[in-house]
């Protein structure tokens, strides 16, 4: 199967690989295709068709030195191209065009195609006659790149249309979606005929369908007039739904009308796109469109496409040109590749020719460029005649950063190309540049001063500076998207030593000098009159967003957003003096006194009513029993035992409790001398606010944070508010003092907060510090711009895109502290491997044999006391004596 499946491969498709002859070997052929319904007579036809012939190879003959086309011509259409043809050249309307073309693609045929929109009437060369050609299809959609030539036959003052369906098959103008506007000169058919170039479905399923709205402006007689119509119209659309790109075809005044309007009514920005196409600068003489330079906004995107057709001699296009310049062209190109063929034999010699000369598809590729290459030099040439008087230019205006570049407002135009009728859109740049390339690479200014780690500064010892930190991560990224590169303006600040820290800010691992403090709550005052006075493109700063400014400035989206935090006191260890009862409750124990007590009588009344009890020694008072009772409980039997069953169930439900609570006393001590005990941690706000009696708490003088509490609404931030300290940077050694002996709370910045425990690991090599693990307010840090700068919305669409990226997470998490174990909260994580016991651990229960022999002693000399006493007293009696 697969074998029959390459030999039909090999037998349909062998034409389109080597399987053809070389130039070398065979002449080039041509398949010549004209419409016969084009004429009204047999007779007629037929001399057209013996003109074309002649023309073809006497033009042949004259232009091509080396090698020959032969020319075959067909009187219909179906025309069979699985022969051994390197050249179409047709004639016919354009569904029969493309139709034929889609066959020598298939086939890989250098195609050529003249297709016509109106009645022309032309006079032909050889024979001085008289004929006329019925084109009924207007505007015909022109051959993709590498696909083939295509030449429209368009009558002067037409032509618009079908430039539109040209800029639409070249995807220079990729809009989906379009706001037209045009003036009420033209007639109905014109614009109907703009209208469907626009917005029909295209041959290339690649190009999308435009969707359109539709707005005609009235031509009133005064200028007053017109602006007003013109802005009514404008300010009716709803730019949100119908988007922004605008396409404007007027005359000369309406279109400086238009532009003046869109700038008043704010239309004009980075994110809009214009394009003016005026259609009378040929009738008015103006074929330079430096006239709008003045009415271009700072920021904006606008280009033009404006008539440049000579109207002072006779424009008249004839078919015999078109034709006689293509065969021109080829025959040159095709000479061209014959020589190259010629040169490529000589030295691959025969045998290793046919492996390494050109495939039928790449020496179409070589043809049609080489013929493209002719005919722009044909064009541009100031003897060319063929459709020269018909003529369109194309600027692209060049607005963004000018005002910088410049120190004013001034704006210029760059001409991007220009369209013919027989190349079409010819383009050396993009309608509008700043979409495409953003500024241009051109060299912008920006403002900052040292604040790190948001931005630092630092001197080299040749004076040079340079400029890091995470806004400068922000920055450069910028520039990399926007296409543009910066110049520094860093103004000499008034600072003291604390406020404006002027030292390069340390680095992970390296001994930190200074408290850092959240201070993005300012900016000095030379740079924020460097950004009103819209000296600079933006001010690369922290700076917190605050309402106070807005009206001033502007405020990108937020860079990075800090949240706020408290900092306390490590959580102690609580005393391990009676370690030894923590594995009980108070009321444990209290019940495991009350019960050794009570089960000494009850064991005594047992024994002592039961009947089968005999006179025990150890058993006989209520003392002894609970001292029986008690070493029972400590695991240790007595000398005696009860006789009775009652009394010894008794004891056996006692041993079996006495298990049970030596068991679990165990096994808990074992615990709580693995897992010391830890005072309780301070994690939230609420525990802040219940333990206000023991502790005061802080927080930076004049932050964003003093500001949202004094307004907040709940009653906890109201308490957080009215019971805090405003802190000073003076005072930072005597705060941390202070909250190392657990009196005092910072709240700041939880990155501060790292950096603070951060220092103290460093300095110290211990950690004093517990971080909380509630962040109950974000504060958004954002770089600030001049009021009304039209740069806003790109710079904020491109940090929107670094946040949706990760990449501000990436910058701050590689600037701030890597975790250490100062970072944990205490009481998580307090598993002590291999921990041995110690006298701190054991000092409760030498304490207890401490008491227990001072008690012993005690009661020792008690007994000695009452003995001697005893002794005395008996002395004294007289005892009788009894043999």
């Amino acid at each position: 199967m697969i074998s029959l499946l390459l030999l039909l491969f090999n037998v349909n498709y062998g034409d389109s690989f080597n399987n053809f002859p070389s130039l070398v070997t065979a002449n080039a052929t041509m398949a010549v295709v004209v419409d016969k319904s084009f004429f009204d007579s047999k007779e007629e036809y037929k001399n057209t068709m013996g003109a074309v012939q002649d023309l073809i190879v006497n033009t042949v003959k004259k232009e091509m030195h080396v090698g020959s086309i032969v020319v075959r011509v067909f009187r219909d259409v179906n025309v069979n191209l699985r022969q051994d043809y390197t050249i179409l050249l047709s004639v016919a309307a354009c569904y029969l065009t493309w139709r034929l073309h889609e066959a020598a693609r298939k086939e890989e045929l250098v195609h050529f195609a003249i297709t016509g929109i109106q009645i022309i009437r032309y006079k032909l060369i050889t024979f001085q006659t008289n004929y006329s050609f019925y084109f009924s299809d207007p505007d015909c959609p022109r051959f993709l790149n590498n696909d083939g030539i295509s030449i429209p036959f368009v009558v002067p003052g037409e032509e618009l249309s079908q430039i539109f369906l040209d800029l639409r098959m070249t995807n220079v103008l990729p809009w989906n979606v379009i706001n037209i506007l045009h003036d009420d000169t033209f007639d109905r058919d014109t614009i109907s005929r703009v209208m469907k170039a626009i917005s029909d479905k295209l041959p290339s399923k690649r190009l999308n369908l435009v969707s359109r709205s539709i707005f005609t402006l009235r031509h009133d007689d005064t200028e007053k007039e017109r602006k007003n119509s013109v802005r009514k119209i404008l300010h009716d659309i709803h730019v949100e739904q119908l988007g922004y790109c605008f396409l404007v075809i007027a005359t000369v005044d309406m279109v400086a009308d238009v532009m003046t309007v869109a700038r008043s009514l704010k239309m004009v920005h980075p994110a809009s796109q214009w394009l003016y196409v005026v259609t009378d600068t040929a009738m008015q003489n103006v074929t330079n469109m430096t006239m709008f330079v003045d009415l271009l906004a700072e920021g904006g995107n606008v280009a033009f496409m404006y008539n440049a057709t000579e109207f002072d001699n006779f424009c008249e296009t004839k078919l015999m040109c078109y034709i006689k310049e293509l065969i021109e062209a080829l025959s040159k190109a095709l000479e061209h590749s014959l020589i190259n063929e010629i040169d490529l034999l000589r030295r691959a010699g025969k045998e290793e020719f046919d492996l390494v000369r050109l495939t039928k598809r790449d020496r179409r590729k070589e043809i049609l460029g080489n013929v493209t290459i002719h005919l722009s030099q044909n064009t541009f040439a100031s003897d060319g005649v063929c459709g020269q008087c018909m003529l369109w230019r194309f600027s692209s205006s060049i607005t963004w950063g000018n005002f910088f570049s410049h120190a004013k407002n001034e704006a210029h135009l760059l001409d991007i190309g220009l369209w013919t009728p027989s190349l079409g859109v010819n383009l050396t740049d993009v309608f509008f540049p700043h979409i495409a390339h953003g500024f241009r690479g051109i060299n912008l200014p920006i403002t900052t001063y040292h604040n790190p780690p948001w931005q630092i500064i630092t001197v080299s010892e040749t004076g040079e500076k340079s400029y890091e930190g995470l806004v400068f991560d922000v920055v450069k990224y910028l520039g990399k998207k926007l296409n543009f590169t910066y110049v520094v303006i860093a103004p000499e600040v008034s600072r003291t030593p604390r406020s404006w820290n002027t030292s390069r800010f340390a680095k992970l691992g390296e001994k930190i000098e200074d408290m850092t403090m959240s201070n993005t709550k300012t900016v000095p005052r030379e740079v924020i009159n460097l950004v009103l006075e819209k000296k600079v493109l933006l001010a690369a700063c922290a700076y917190t967003v605050n309402e106070y400014r807005k009206g001033t400035i502007n405020f990108t989206v937020p860079i990075f957003v800090q949240t706020y935090s408290f900092l306390t006191s490590r959580p102690r260890q609580l005393s391990r003096a009676l370690l030894f009862t923590s594995p009980f409750t108070k009321e444990t124990w209290a019940c495991l006194a009350v019960a050794i007590i009570i089960m000494g009588p009850i064991l005594y009344l047992v024994h002592k009513y039961s009947p089968y009890s005999t006179k025990t020694s150890g058993l006989n008072s209520p003392w002894q029993c609970v001292w029986y009772v008690y070493g029972a409980l400590l695991q240790q039997g007595g000398m005696y035992l009860p006789h009775a069953d009652s009394a010894r169930i008794l004891i056996g439900v006692w041993w079996l409790v006495v298990m049970v609570l030596v068991a679990t006393y165990s096994g808990s001590l074992v615990a709580f001398l693995t897992f010391p005990r830890m005072d309780a941690s301070i994690l939230t706000v609420e525990d802040l606010i219940v333990r206000k009696d023991k502790i005061t708490w802080g927080f930076p003088n004049g932050s964003f944070l003093e500001v949202y509490l004094r307004n907040a609404d709940e009653p906890k931030y109201h308490i957080l508010y009215s019971n805090a300290e405003r802190h000073n940077d003076t005072e930072a050694e005597h705060l941390m003092e202070r909250i190392k002996e657990g009196k005092h709370a910072l709240i700041d910045w939880r990155s501060t907060l790292r950096f603070l425990m951060r220092k103290d690991l460093l300095l110290t090599g211990g950690c004093h510090f517990s971080l909380s693990s509630d962040e109950f307010l974000d504060e958004p840090i954002a770089m600030i711009m001049p009021h009304g700068s039209p740069y806003l919305p790109i710079i904020d669409a491109e940090l929107h895109r670094m946040h949706e990226s990760g990449l501000m997470n990436k910058w701050i998490s590689e600037k701030m502290p890597m975790k250490d174990k100062c970072w944990e909260i205490p009481g998580n994580n307090q598993a002590v491997n291999k921990r041995k016991v110690n006298v701190t651990d054991m000092q409760g229960i030498f304490f207890v044999l401490f008491m227990g022999i001072t008690l012993a002693f005690f009661f020792l000399f008690c007994e000695l006391y009452l003995h001697k006493r005893k002794v005395s007293k008996e002395r004294k009696l007289i005892r009788p004596f009894v043999s």
